[in-house]
């Protein structure tokens, strides 16, 4: 039986039906689905935002379904944190899915046999079904414990959710401390979250996933990641939040996760593995002078057509 699923949808009807196609080859008995409201200054954000609604009345199989749809927009870290919240006051446990999230049914079995296994174990703080090793980076067994809370396709518990703090209260004083300088496994990799972070609370990035990964540090808490990737993201455009090009190195395939699931004793996060997402999913480095004017050059000459959009958003 597959955990409760919460569905955030918003402005893609495309990948909201194939999403749905994808979810009807499973049929989840309880399903959540949020929706932010549509952009004010959006000429087609309603007409989409309401074709994604009208898709989601094609779940024809039966189960538990509830809906919630705000009227106003609230942007990415609002809503999506609101959406969450709203699905673990029904729920103690579940499965959070985007729109652009291709789940497989090893992703599902890997979540709920997560949420069920590791419940009572509060020094885990979610479970991904993402892998950005490429099999670069060899796993011995079925997961392994990471800092990074990857959220295409992942899941929690109640309890845990509790510790999100949007707002990041903690944030200045936290900063400073020792406990958050020995996260890091080099200099470069403290300065480029640390760039981030500043400008999370600066309100200069709209995302919800970067608090909840810092709230997740702050707490002394670890990520259940699999040996391989479970879930596609399909959300690669120009118009996406966060995923422009295919190119990004964002882009993995998905591959099957054996039975029965051997288990990882040893509650340590693998070095190696976030080592190697930092460098080469992450790319800290092309976020820090003097690595930025490199990666900018790159991008004039195999990208020139996203190089004004890229330069505005580094320089943020």
């Amino acid at each position: 039986m597959i955990a409760p699923v919460l569905l955030i949808i918003f402005n893609r009807p495309s990948e909201t039906e194939k999403l749905i196609k994808k979810l009807s080859i499973y049929k989840p008995e309880k399903i959540y689905v949020f929706s932010d409201g549509p952009r004010k200054y959006s000429k087609t954000d309603f007409i989409n935002c309401e074709k994604a609604k009208l898709i989601v009345k094609k779940i024809s199989w039966k189960c538990d379904l509830k809906k919630n749809y705000l009227r106003k927009n609230l942007g990415c870290k609002k809503a999506v944190s609101k959406g969450i919240s709203w699905f673990f006051k029904h729920e103690k446990r579940g499965i959070i899915l985007e729109d652009d999230c291709m789940p497989t049914k090893d992703f599902f079995e890997f979540c709920t046999w997560g949420l069920k296994k590791f419940n009572n174990n509060n020094k885990i703080g979610s479970i991904t079904g993402n892998n950005f090793l490429n099999e670069n980076i060899k796993i011995k067994n079925t997961y392994y414990f990471s800092k990074y809370a990857h959220c295409w396709g992942w899941a929690t518990w109640r309890n845990r959710w509790k510790i999100y703090d949007g707002n990041l209260k903690f944030w200045n004083k936290w900063q400073k401390s020792k406990n958050f300088k020995d996260i890091f496994n080099s200099d470069l990799e403290k300065k480029y979250w640390l760039k981030i972070f500043k400008n999370v609370k600066k309100n200069k990035i709209d995302s919800w996933a970067y608090p909840w990964n810092l709230c997740l540090w702050y707490n002394n808490k670890i990520i259940v990641t699999p040996k391989f990737n479970l879930v596609r993201n399909i959300g690669f455009s120009k118009d996406a939040t966060h995923t422009y090009l295919k190119s990004d190195n964002v882009s993995y395939q998905v591959k099957k996760l054996r039975k029965p699931y051997t288990k990882e004793i040893n509650y340590k996060i693998n070095q190696q593995a976030d080592n190697y997402v930092f460098k080469n999913h992450f790319r800290g480095q092309n976020y820090l002078w003097p690595y930025r004017f490199i990666y900018i050059i790159n991008l004039l000459i195999t990208n020139p057509q996203f190089l004004i959009f890229r330069i505005l958003r580094f320089l943020k």
